[in-house]
């Protein structure tokens, strides 16, 4: 999960929260942001920081994850040794796969078929390279009925191809992303990149079956390449369109969509608007297009404020400093968005217990206009008034908060309660100091935080 901006700057928070100290407290300018060094400004930009923990002050305070974690963690730690075991030739060398529980991510979401939510079929392949690839689709529960239209619908669904973000990311941290978009009328794929999670490290010779690894040629590896998330992503959506999909007969490949969080979103943002089998894209944190690929098909960029810890904002920060690709789509005439998350880090997008701070409810924010987008560009005409709502609200409705099943606050009284975002306004949970955007359908907002 590499991210383009630096990493914690310590010296910085801690002058920040020292000089709010030294300010004394004072209320907030009745009109228009705080003026930029000022008190008012330091204080909003601490409690953007605390902001930006909240997630983890949850999982430190929630007895029942913990306890959950070691629950479900320590079996999927056999499982991967099981796994290792009955293929031998076949390394797996990741954090996920040697470190207890890390494939747990988000507990809660680990029954989530059991609970009848949809279904769910682990998948495996050869990659172009021989690379032993593993992951998942997921499907709607049947019979389906619309959660827009209220109808039943039989399918054929549209498809999704989720690519995950470098540094060790793995499927799981992405199963809210997948499980949400099956729930709402999707076909989705989740899988791990090689050498990442339970996907195997090296190709393999395809006439002798042996690994492939000499010094001038060792396809794959390292896997911290931009090549293994643009080729796994190619690979997966050839899989995913083909007749070895278990579930293939559900998909419609008329609407396909592709979405991916860092290194996998530059990855699906460039496949996406090259592949003319692709008809939509989602970047989550890293939307980049290179030079050489034009701008094709809708395509929203999502966005946080800091990397993979927490970072103060003492000075405004360029506003734009994320929204290159987005004035490309709308220069060329491409539908496009860019939504950046408040008081947000890179891991918004995944869930990595305790490690890496996060959002409480940036994840539900994030699942919102994923789905919103999507139901624009890939669901029938009868969807995209609701989804261009959505899109443009004042106020978040309910649509994200269907699949809110994962971590949330531990209530006594209650046991887990996951978070939601209906009726929070659009505003609070956008960026203070980047812009969000749209320019899709005649529409054009140039700070949606502000208003249009």
């Amino acid at each position: 999960m590499s991210h383009p901006r630096g990493g914690i700057r310590l010296a910085a928070v801690v002058a920040a929260i020292c000089c709010l100290l030294l300010a004394g407290p004072s209320a907030a300018p009745a009109q228009g942001e705080p003026r930029p060094g000022s008190a008012e400004w330091l204080a909003r930009d601490v409690e953007n920081l605390l902001w930006m923990t909240g997630r983890t002050q949850d999982q430190l305070t929630h007895p029942e994850y913990v306890l959950q974690l070691v629950l479900k963690g320590n079996p999927l730690f056999l499982e991967n040794l099981a796994d290792q075991l009955n293929h031998p030739t076949r390394p797996i060398v990741s954090l996920s796969q040697l470190v207890p529980g890390a494939r747990a991510a988000d507990v809660y979401r680990h029954d989530w078929e059991r609970q009848g939510r949809g279904i769910m079929v682990p998948i495996e392949y050869e990659n172009r390279y021989g690379a032993r690839i593993q992951g998942e689709v997921w499907a709607p529960r049947q019979p389906f009925t619309d959660p827009v239209t209220g109808e039943a619908d039989p399918g054929p669904y549209p498809g999704i191809v989720i690519t995950t973000g470098s540094v060790q990311g793995f499927k799981e941290l992405y199963w809210w992303a997948a499980q949400g978009l099956a729930e709402a009328g999707y076909v989705v794929m989740t899988y791990d990149v090689q050498g990442q999670g339970k996907s195997e490290v090296f190709g393999h010779d395809p006439q002798t079956g042996f690994i492939r690894c000499a010094p001038a040629d060792c396809p794959g590896f390292p896997f911290q390449q931009a090549a293994n998330f643009i080729e796994g992503t190619e690979d997966a959506l050839d899989w995913f369109l083909s007749d070895r999909n278990p579930l293939r007969g559900l998909v419609d490949a008329d609407r396909i969509g592709l979405a991916g969080h860092s290194l996998g979103a530059a990855a699906v943002t460039r496949v996406g608007n090259a592949d003319e089998r692709v008809d939509a894209v989602v970047a989550w944190d890293n939307a980049n297009l290179p030079p050489d690929v034009p701008p094709r098909v809708p395509t929203m960029g999502q966005n946080a404020e800091a990397g993979f810890f927490p970072e103060p904002h003492l000075s405004p920060p360029n506003p734009d400093s994320a929204t290159n690709a987005f004035w490309r789509f709308k220069d060329a005439g491409v539908p496009a968005m860019q939504v950046a998350l408040r008081g947000s880090t890179h891991l918004e997008w995944t869930y990595i217990p305790f490690l890496f701070a996060a959002s409480r409810d940036g994840e539900r924010v994030a699942m919102h206009y994923t789905l919103a987008w999507f139901d624009r560009w890939l669901k029938p005409d009868t969807h995209a008034a609701d989804a261009r709502e959505r899109l443009t609200a004042e106020v978040f409705d309910d649509s994200a908060d269907a699949s809110a099943i994962g971590t949330g606050r531990w209530q006594p009284e209650i046991g887990n309660v996951p978070y939601r975002i209906a009726g929070i306004p659009v505003a609070e949970r956008l960026s203070f100091y980047l812009r969000s955007a749209y320019a899709f359908d005649g529409l054009e907002c140039r700070d949606m935080r502000a208003g249009c």
